[in-house]
């Protein structure tokens, strides 16, 4: 299986919010992230902190 990019709409949608609540997460955790797509190494690590 080859591991591939993400957007901000399918990190949302695999923590079960919305895209708006995940901004909002993003900034109350001050996560920085980057523009456009994300790795899927940071994915994991995103879904890691933002489940807690």
């Amino acid at each position: 299986m080859t591991e591939r990019y993400h957007t901000r709409q399918q990190l949302a949608a695999d923590l079960g919010i919305s895209a708006r609540t995940l901004s909002r997460k993003i900034k109350l955790l001050s996560i920085s992230m980057p523009r456009g797509l994300i790795a899927p190494k940071l994915y994991q690590q995103l879904l890691e902190k933002l489940r807690t």
